[in-house]
């Protein structure tokens, strides 16, 4: 009897599980992400519009986006924000090897990078930075995905986060937020990162002001 209860609360959870997948509302799609162009200038940072493919592969899987090229002097940062919709199915994901370019490399170095990109010292996200070594050529790259409000860094935490939106919001939508900067012979992959640390807080901010709706707080 004992067993035969058992199996019948499993049936019961099994055809709860599937009634409540089948009743649930379609996942909504925004087409376009409200994505607007980003800030034309950033500090002394003055932008202008693109960004080279080479630095920032295109996804073919990109919905809308927005590649400015920051200038400082003889200093260059690249930018990249991808809307990418409908996440929830895997044919429309953003690809891993396009977000930064892996071809003809001959040395990537992985590292993370903690930064605080809404000024609040305890929401600190630490986001992962590549050096991508190519002939005589170096380029960091440092990339965050975003669901709203919150940036994540963590691969995994990103899908488990976009998991819960498509459950609970019915709603799979992500952006995808790339900063490069190419070295010269004398900057240090440090010196990139501290001119990651400098646009990224003000980056995030215009983009959580000019997100709609994606940018309503998703914490």
């Amino acid at each position: 009897m004992r067993a035969s209860r058992r199996m019948a609360v499993l049936l019961g959870l099994v055809a709860a599980a599937a009634a409540t997948i089948t009743l649930a509302p379609p996942v909504r799609e925004e087409r376009n992400g409200a994505l607007h162009a980003l800030p034309s200038t950033i500090g002394d940072w003055l932008a202008t519009e693109g960004a080279p493919e080479w630095a920032l592969p295109i996804d073919p899987n990109e919905n809308v986006t927005v590649r400015q090229t920051y200038r400082q002097g003889e200093r260059i940062v690249w930018v990249s924000v991808a809307f990418f919709s409908r996440q929830d199915d895997p044919s429309r994901r953003n690809s891993l090897s396009s977000i930064y370019p892996e071809v003809s490399a001959s040395r990537i170095d992985r590292f993370a990078l903690p930064i605080t990109l809404d000024g609040a010292s305890q929401s600190a996200v630490s986001v992962p930075a590549v050096v991508i070594y190519r002939n005589q050529q170096r380029q960091v790259v440092v990339y965050w995905h975003q669901l709203g409000r919150r940036a994540y860094g963590s691969e995994y935490k990103y899908r488990l986060a976009l998991m819960r939106e498509v459950l609970f919001q019915r709603r799979a939508d992500t952006l995808l937020v790339r900063v490069a900067i190419p070295l010269n012979a004398t900057q240090t992959p440090e010196d990139a990162l501290t001119i990651v640390s400098e646009i990224a807080p003000p980056l995030y901010a215009a983009l959580i002001k000019t997100l709609l709706p994606i940018g309503k707080d998703h914490s």
